[in-house]
């Protein structure tokens, strides 16, 4: 059951792998193309619109300018022709008045001479007396026609008519170069509002011409130039006349006059100073390609949509031997060994077919030397587990008895004997390591605690060697004995071990000694006569004690 799981779950896993291949690559390789076409389409547009803005400017431009050229040759030519700068004052009005006709544009021409008087001053509205010009406007106009500039002033609303204006101003000389004053003409700004509406027709966007100190002169939104709106913080407009002056500047994105983000382009013009600026925004300008790459996403989910039914149909087409080829080779696995496997596809699939047949009659021979030597090898290792068995019980019984050896060998390598009530002695025999001497204190101390002896006499007669680590753990001992309540002797200490505990610089001052067995036990027995004495039971203590005596010196 779990290979039929296994398997068909394999099968359903080719199946979409191989769609899911074939989808991929379509949809990749639509998606690179789609995507390069939107790159290009974007490339144009953006190079398209550039085009188009600076167009507009530029045409805007060019008007203004051949406008504003147009003006200053009549003034400049009425100057040189009329001899205004030395002719009488009827000579001088006379002349004015038939540039008034001339041109219609010019709304009021006046004369100034270098001591700022009006000399002669004619106006288009015969009832009107030019006026207008007030004392801060004359010095600034004086101070440049006097460096021989021109002048050209920002825009001006006229309060009576609400007529639009600029004041156009030329150095005033006669035919010596002698400066004689400033001719001045009021022209009719509405030209520039015509201007940007012949040229941008367009109501989605807005134009407006500026000057340096970003006063708008003129704009498509009228209203805007009779507020007294300011670009002096458009980003075009601070690049307009940041660069070159005689050219016009790349397309920009920025927040434009109108508060949102367009798209702007700039032309500025020779002289004087002013910049033509045109500003659409920015959904507007990018409407057209968005709604492209918008089509072009819906023909891409429609590609990817039939290249996907595609692949699943070549996915099933290719799976389908295989699929047929798996069921048969479950059966051959479920004990169906002598089928044939006849499929019919492509030809590695049919290759594969005669492979499985020959796995098959090579699999039935295998299995029947395999399930014989399987047997074989299956009594071999059911006598080598007996042998296994018995040789490890054995060998638990005999780590068993090796324990208990070392337990008793433990036991008997540190005797504890009772000598008297109050003392136990303990002889040490042999070399002592670091894990005798935990062995000595363990027992040495359990004794203690289980007898209530006062004494504990350890003879070292039998130790060959006494180093610094022996003699420390005779100090703890000492020191342990002490806690409990007993005092420890030390006895059998020969020359060369007191020597050798000399040599090691060891202060064991706090460390009862004795010579023998005898000595220290007669000792003993003397003070438990006497505690006996004076608690009025010596005599069975004293026989006792004598009799232990003798023992210990019948054995020496």
């Amino acid at each position: 059951m779990n290979i039929t799981s296994a398997s068909r779950h394999s099968s359903r896993s080719l199946s979409l792998l191989l769609a899911l291949a074939l989808i991929s690559l379509s949809v990749l390789s639509l998606s690179i193309s789609n995507a390069l076409q939107v790159a290009s389409n974007w490339r144009v547009h953006q190079r398209a619109l550039a085009a188009q803005q600076q167009s507009l400017a530029h045409g805007v431009a060019v008007e203004t300018q051949t406008f504003l050229d147009a003006r200053w040759n009549m003034l400049n030519t009425a100057i040189r022709m009329s001899n205004l700068a030395t002719a009488p004052v009827a000579h001088r009005i006379e002349a004015l008045q038939r540039l008034l006709a001339l041109d219609p544009s010019f709304e009021q021409l006046t004369i100034l001479d270098e001591k700022r008087f009006v000399v002669a001053a004619v106006s288009q509205n015969r009832q009107k007396t030019p006026n207008f010009l007030d004392t801060a406007l004359v010095e600034e106009i004086m101070h440049q026609t006097t460096l021989r500039n021109r002048y050209v002033s920002s825009l001006r609303i006229d309060g009576a008519t609400g007529e639009p204006g600029i004041i156009l101003a030329l150095p005033l000389v006669d035919s010596f170069e002698n400066d004689q004053g400033a001719l001045i003409a009021t022209v009719n700004a509405r030209f520039l509002w015509d201007a940007l509406k012949r040229q941008l027709p367009f109501r989605e966007g807005i134009a407006y011409i500026v000057n340096q100190d970003g006063d708008l002169l003129a704009c498509t939104d009228t209203a805007r130039v009779l507020r007294g709106d300011t670009a002096v913080d458009i980003p075009v407009v601070q690049a307009a006349f940041a660069h070159d002056r005689s050219g016009s500047f790349q397309t920009l994105h920025y927040t434009g006059l109108t508060g949102i983000e367009v798209v702007g382009s700039y032309e500025a013009l020779r002289e004087p100073a002013w910049a033509v600026v045109v500003e659409v925004p920015r959904a507007v300008a990018y409407r057209d390609i968005v709604n492209d790459i918008g089509i072009s996403a819906l023909i891409l989910l429609g590609a990817a949509v039939v290249s996907g039914g595609i692949g699943v149909y070549l996915a099933r087409w290719l799976s389908a031997p295989l699929h047929r080829l798996t069921r048969l080779a479950e059966r051959i696995a479920s004990g169906e060994r002598d089928l044939q496997v006849a499929v019919r596809g492509p030809r590695e699939v049919e290759i594969l077919a005669h492979a499985f047949d020959a796995m098959t009659t090579q699999l039935e021979q295998n299995l029947e030397t395999l399930e014989q030597r399987v047997a074989e090898r299956t009594a071999d290792l059911q006598a080598a587990l007996a042998e296994v068995e018995t040789r490890a019980r054995e060998q638990e019984r005999l780590l068993d008895e090796i324990v208990q050896q070392r337990q008793a060998i433990r036991e008997l390598s540190v005797p504890v004997l009772p000598v008297t009530d109050q003392a136990l002695v303990m002889p040490l025999v042999g070399a002592i390591d670091t894990e005798r001497l935990a062995n000595i204190q363990d027992r040495a101390l359990h004794a203690l605690q289980r007898s209530h002896a006062r004494y504990l006499l350890i003879d070292i007669t039998g130790v060959p060697v006494v180093d610094s680590q022996v003699a420390q753990g005779l100090l703890a001992i000492n020191a342990m004995c002490r806690l409990l309540g007993a005092e420890m002797v030390l006895i059998g200490i020969r020359p060369e071990v007191a020597q050798t505990i000399v040599g090691l610089g060891m202060d064991l001052s706090s460390l009862r000694t004795a010579a023998d067995l005898q000595t220290i036990l007669g000792e003993i027995t003397r003070r438990d006569q006497g505690r006996a004495t004076r608690h009025g039971a010596a005599n069975g203590g004293i026989a006792q004690n004598h009799a232990f005596f003798d023992l210990f010196s019948s054995r020496d």
